[in-house]
């Protein structure tokens, strides 16, 4: 059990991290950036099959960039053309329908040590920049007529299961997430770390 800390050393917390959100908010203030939307044609639109309701279909903007990463639309699970007679459910922003999805960033062995500055402290990041981010993340099912989470699980596994796939996609220190939920509110079904 970790010990109590004292009001004083309280106090020194807060006042380091208010001097951290100030310094933030100064940032901000003096480098806004300009919003550049991306263009319609780094996205398509796809159909997944819902896991929760296999009768329905949930058509998505998915990147191009992370769509090629992963391996292509069927090895995520999604289609271009749902069946006919599908239900079809159009998912935009403040959807309160979860989605299964796999999150990643790729990892390689050179550590970045960041600095300590005023806004935060000094820490070490092993993620690395590939397809022009870091960090991805695509909507993914069981590829079948019938999907459900065990099956969508095991899938996930399967993918990440050779060390070439895991060496592509996550590198020697990435991780993948498998996690279903909307917005901020996300619960991770399985994990592969390398």
């Amino acid at each position: 059990m970790s010990r109590r800390r004292s009001a004083i050393e309280l106090e020194e917390l807060a006042k380091i991290k208010r001097s951290q959100a100030a310094a933030r908010l100064a940032h901000r203030s003096a480098n806004p950036k300009a919003y550049t939307p991306k263009p319609d044609t780094d996205y398509t639109q796809l159909y997944y099959r819902d896991p929760l309701d296999p009768s329905r279909f949930l058509k998505l903007r998915v990147a191009n960039g992370t769509l090629t990463l992963w391996g292509g639309i069927a090895a995520a699970g999604l289609v271009t053309v749902p069946p006919a007679n599908s239900a079809i459910v159009e998912i935009t922003r403040g959807n309160k329908i979860p989605i299964v999805k796999v999150r990643w960033y790729y990892g390689d062995d050179t550590a970045v040590v960041v600095p300590a500055n005023d806004m935060h402290g000094r820490w070490i990041k092993f993620y690395d920049v590939k397809n022009g981010q870091a960090h991805h993340q695509i909507p993914f099912v069981e590829a079948g007529a019938t999907p459900d989470l065990a099956a969508t699980i095991t899938a996930f596994y399967a993918k990440l299961n050779t060390p070439a796939e895991v060496e592509r996609i996550i590198g020697t220190r990435g991780r993948a997430d498998l996690v279903i939920g909307y917005g901020k509110q996300y619960t991770t079904l399985a994990r592969v770390s390398a």
